[in-house]
């Protein structure tokens, strides 16, 4: 491939071409720049090169030298080997010298070792019974056993010399006695489980029969262990208030220890066995063991299940978690050397027990939690005056106190129990199902739900039939107090618990949140807390209804005086309603009034009561016209009506009933002139008071017109 001519560092480069360039292309200047940008080109590479020139030679001075010295190194590695060599050769001469001379007498002497050894045998043999005698006189009972069972198969062989033969009967003799010694500590009460199973073992080894071993072995061991069991529950009676993780402690390091030994060393001496076992001991010793282990755990979930239900009922969860996982931990270990046991199982139940009372602990304790707030608020509002704040607080407050209650409680107690869900938490980790079910039904279900539940149960109480009967044993306060805090559920603080728990718990820890059906108690909320409002409203209607009833009742209307002013009861029912005002507006807004030319029907009332002598409407007035107007506007008044979460709403209820009540007393009683009149002057006042109350000017237009309405009849004839 052909280079371009005027690069400088190709090989095809043309001086004279790159010249006439730069010539051509060039100011002066820029040629002197060129030439001085050259000139240190060439500098550079010259001095490059002599630095190239000077390293290589340098290495090539140092790679001579090197190769010198190894030349000099083989030549005397070479005359070495040829002196080891020949000291190799005259040393193997010699050896096969001294082999030739050696050869008889190394005879002689691997005969003489033969002998040596048979004749230690043989002393052995003699001395045996001595050894098993003193062995068994110093309690080493184990190097007696390893020393006959060693001689044994000798003793068989020979046996029919009758040195031999005596040898064997006293080594029987002594074997039987010491058969002897080991039942008798077998049936030791105070030998532990580890002596039991050293005892077995070396019975087994002197061919005892297994079966019955195994069944004596595992009799004894239960006694053991009853002991252990014993010990760590008289230990916890003595010291009621001892920490349970001790308890627990006591109990690994004891009872279950010692299981995990006698499962392990029946296996070892039973089960895994071979050497002279018949056929199908192995299954059958491993079925009574599994009916053993069975047994003894049977009774010690009972009293470690006993011991954490006085755990279940502390609000921390933490020293209870900690102790069924330090248990259950023990427990795998028994299981995984005995999965026929089922002790698997048997520990996820006890969890799951555990677990659940403890969570119902924490629901009661949250159920009577909001139960004592309540009474608490309920007492404040009965010894309460007027709309004076109770101890410090409003009706708002004492709501906010009673939601502050059930979402600290919740949260509290959701924090607690989270313990049991813990990555750290090892049967949580094993348990596949455990996380599912602990966080739908033991929390969600069984805690956030439930007391929800119980909140709206409770404040369904205060609606209840049976609560009307006779005079009211609560303030009618705590009602509107109760609907506030249910209708506020409704809105926003149930989604909230609600998504609060599923957040805390959800049931797969890396998973989506899956969230709670809320839709059925938003619904109930809601439909309690009208009720309660509803319930509110005709219980403050009914008791100033009482109060005008009475007041009505109280007075002879035939022969009354002329009116001079309105009667107490008036005011004092304008002072209730002036009060209900006050508590309803510090739990609801205002709302909205239906202006139906209300100013100008107040103006009118206002200017008759002012300009007017007693009753503003003429004695001539047509009857039937004045009737058929009045009775336009009070006939479509509905008493009875859903009650809106608003004060003018609520009020307006109150006031229809009351009034609904002042008509039908009116309507009930004979009146005299002046009777009629001060009938006249109260409906007035109520008017006059009534209106900034109510949310529809027609009830106050009736307010005036309803007592004229009824009697306007008696009222011409008189």
């Amino acid at each position: 491939e052909a280079g371009d001519p005027l690069d400088i560092d190709r090989a095809c480069f043309e001086p004279d071409s790159y010249v006439q360039k730069l010539l051509k292309d060039c100011s002066l200047n820029e040629l002197f720049r060129h030439e001085e940008a050259k000139k240190k080109e060439i500098q550079e590479l010259d001095s490059n090169m002599q630095y190239l020139v000077y390293e290589n030679h340098s290495k090539f001075i140092k790679a001579s030298e090197t190769i010198r010295e190894m030349k000099d190194d083989f030549q005397r590695l070479e005359d070495d080997m040829n002196r080891l060599t020949s000291c190799m050769g005259d040393i193997s001469q010699s050896s096969a010298s001294i082999n030739e001379v050696l050869a008889d007498r190394k005879k002689q002497i691997s005969q003489l070792c033969g002998v040596h050894h048979l004749l230690k045998k043989l002393q052995f043999l003699f001395e045996l019974p001595a050894r098993l005698k003193k062995c068994i006189e110093m309690g080493f009972h184990g190097q007696a056993v390893h020393t006959y069972t060693k001689a044994h198969h000798v003793l068989e062989q020979f046996k029919h010399m009758s040195s031999f033969l005596n040898i064997q009967r006293e080594c029987v003799s002594i074997v039987c006695e010491l058969k002897s010694i080991l039942r008798k500590k077998l049936d030791d009460e105070e030998s532990t489980t580890a002596d039991i199973a050293e005892t077995v073992d070396l019975l087994l080894e002197l061919k005892e029969p297994p079966n019955h071993l195994c069944q004596q072995f595992l009799a004894n061991a239960r006694q053991n262990l009853e002991k252990d069991l014993d010990t760590a529950q008289k230990l916890q009676q003595e010291e009621e208030s001892q920490d349970v993780m001790k308890f627990v402690g006591q109990l690994c390091t004891g009872f279950l220890a010692n299981l995990s030994l006698v499962i392990q060393s029946c296996y070892d001496m039973f089960i895994a066995r071979t050497d002279g076992k018949e056929p199908g001991m192995a299954e059958e010793a491993q079925q009574v063991l599994t009916d053993f282990v069975q047994s003894v755990m049977s009774d010690c979930l009972q009293a470690v299940e006993e011991r954490l239900k006085k755990e279940t009922i502390q609000l921390d969860s933490a020293m209870l978690v900690r102790a069924l996982d330090k248990i259950t931990g023990k427990l795998q270990v028994i299981d995984q050397l005995l999965p026929s046991a089922g002790t698997s199982s048997s520990s996820q139940d006890l969890v799951r027990n555990i677990a659940l009372l403890h969570t119902k602990f924490h629901i009661q304790c949250l159920k009577q939690s909001f139960t004592d707030t309540l009474m608490s608020v309920r007492v404040a509002l009965a010894t309460s005056k007027s709309t004076s704040p109770i101890h410090g607080l409003s009706l708002g407050e004492q709501c906010t106190l009673l939601y502050s209650c059930v979402k600290n409680g919740m949260e509290s107690s959701l924090n607690n129990v989270k313990e049991f869900i813990k990555p750290t938490v090892g049967f949580s980790l094993m348990m596949r199902t455990f996380r599912v079910e602990f966080c739908l039904e033991y929390v969600r279900k069984g805690i956030v739900m439930d007391l929800i539940e119980f909140v709206l149960d409770t404040a369904k109480t205060f609606t209840e039939p049976s609560k009307e009967c006779g005079q009211l044993s609560y303030p009618p306060t705590l009602i509107l107090t109760l609907s506030r805090l249910l209708h506020n559920m409704e809105r926003t603080s149930i989604s909230y618990l609600v998504s609060y728990g599923d957040e805390k718990f959800p049931p797969d820890e890396h998973g989506p949140v899956v969230a709670t059906p809320t839709a059925e108690v938003l619904r109930r909320a809601g439909q309690e807390a009208q009720t309660l409002l509803n319930h509110y409203v005709a219980v403050q209607g009914r008791i100033i209804s009482q109060m005008i009833r009475k007041g009505l009742d109280a007075r002879d209307w035939l022969s009354t005086i002329e009116p001079r002013s309105v009667r107490s009861v008036m005011k004092r029912v304008v002072e209730e309603v002036s009060t209900i005002d006050q508590q309803v507006g510090s739990l609801y807004e205002e709302g909205h009034r239906k202006d139906q030319g209300s100013e100008g029907s107040r103006q009118t009332y206002s200017y008759s009561l002012n300009q007017g002598k007693g009753y503003p409407y003429s004695s001539t007035m047509d009857s039937s016209l004045l009737s058929n107007i009045q009775k336009l506007f009070y006939e479509r008044i509905e008493v009875f009506g859903r009650v809106e979460y608003s004060k003018l709403s609520i009020l307006t209820g109150i006031i229809k009933i009351f009034l609904k009540a002042f008509i039908e007393c009116v309507r009930l009683k004979t009146f005299g002139k002046f009777g009629l009149q001060q009938v006249q002057v109260d409906s007035h006042y109520l008017q006059i008071y009534l209106w900034r109350y109510v949310s529809d000017e027609q009830l106050s237009c009736a307010v005036k017109a309803s007592p004229l309405h009824t009697h306007t009849h008696t009222h011409t004839a008189l």
